[in-house]
């Protein structure tokens, strides 16, 4: 009896990927509670809040990491939809997409090819969805554009409404790419001043797509 009891207390107060016993290839919103229990609840043992950590860590490192999301004690900061799937052999999860409300936030892979890619037709897929929407811009644009024609807010006024924030516009890529992707601007993000567009169709604004 006291075995059993110590089973099901480490299955509430350490719940990990393979308890949620999700089909491989398949999405799963993983519970915002679970996550914020098992960041809090750091025993020494491995659990949901380490596993997508380690996502996110490897999808960022040549970054220095997620910029709210340093270390596995951050999560689920103010991140509310958490999906993530198990595409190969192994019981870990391989590809993640985290997100405030509709506006997409991040994301996560374990590194390998078929993580990298699950994220990306996750990506595209919600992209072309009414509703879903995110700031992209260098890699991950150039892939939403030229292989998934996303759609993409067009106006000044219209980002910077979605946006609830003030952007420098630039219209047409200064570069001359993405033909009919008319949407660039900059604005100042963790210090810096960064380029991007604004991708998906915000509910309330006109999107377009090319």
């Amino acid at each position: 009896m006291k075995l059993l009891f110590e089973n099901w207390r480490k299955y509430l107060n350490e719940k990990k990927w393979e308890d949620y016993e999700v089909s491989k290839g398949k999405w799963f919103d993983v519970p915002l509670e679970d996550i914020k229990q098992a960041a809090m609840e750091r025993d020494g043992e491995i659990n949901i809040a380490d596993e997508l950590h380690h996502l996110i860590d490897t999808a960022y490192k040549k970054i220095g990491g997620h910029i709210n999301l340093q270390n596995v004690e951050d999560m689920p900061e103010d991140y509310t939809d958490w999906l993530a799937i198990d595409v190969d052999e192994d019981p870990d999860p391989d590809a993640l997409r985290f997100s405030k409300g509709p506006k997409m936030a991040g994301s996560g892979h374990d590194g390998t090819r078929k993580g990298i890619d699950a994220y990306l037709a996750k990506t595209a897929d919600l992209l072309n969805q009414g509703g879903f929407y995110g700031e992209m811009s260098k890699a991950i644009a150039h892939i939403m554009i030229t292989r998934h024609n996303v759609p993409f807010v067009p106006s000044h006024e219209d980002v910077e409404k979605v946006l609830g924030k003030t952007v420098e516009w630039i219209g047409s890529h200064p570069e001359g790419k993405y033909p009919g992707y008319d949407g660039w601007y900059t604005r100042n993000i963790g210090g810096g001043s960064q380029m991007k567009i604004l991708v998906g169709s915000p509910i309330g604004v006109e999107a377009i797509q090319p």
